[in-house]
């Protein structure tokens, strides 16, 4: 049962996104209660910046049509079960990491900082725990070595094998 949670959860997910792109953005407005507590519950109205959203779901999306190695970063199952933080068995905080061991605010090189993710407000991810975070790529970030190399990441290494 736990398992058809997921499928259906993704795939309502991949529905409030194909309707995104098939409306131009314009699903965004006309649903916005509906993409508000499926990509930010926790924010306000007034947090959206339409424009900034807009065009940084068509950058992402543009990177995983276009780039097959970025693709490959985030494999994901459709049954895959949601994740609000790494698997920390094959990752760890590096000793030189000066930051909170539970988020990534003082870091200037945060992959969210790297991709202008609008939905970062005062260093806050008004995504974190929502659906889309545990579903898809912010909560499983970082998961290999690839994905820590891509963005320069200082927080996080793998854990060597014993």
């Amino acid at each position: 049962m736990t398992t058809l949670k997921h499928v259906f959860i993704r795939l309502y997910l991949s529905l409030l996104l194909a309707l995104f792109f098939l409306t131009g953005g314009l699903a965004l407005l006309a649903l916005a209660p509906l993409y508000k507590g499926a990509f930010a519950p926790n924010a306000s109205y007034g947090d959206f910046r339409f424009f900034r959203v807009w065009a940084h779901v068509y950058k992402v999306m543009w990177r995983s049509i276009s780039s097959k190695g970025y693709r490959d970063l985030y494999p994901s199952s459709i049954i895959d079960p949601p994740m609000l933080n790494n698997n920390q068995e094959r990752l760890r905080v590096r000793e030189s990491w000066r930051g909170d061991k539970d988020n990534c605010d003082m870091c200037e090189n945060s992959c969210c900082a790297q991709i202008n993710c609008p939905m970062m407000v005062n260093k806050r991810c008004l995504s974190y725990g929502s659906l889309y975070f545990g579903y898809y790529f912010c909560g499983r970030y970082p998961n290999s070595q690839s994905q820590i190399d891509l963005y320069k990441c200082p927080k996080w290494e793998v854990r060597p094998q014993e």
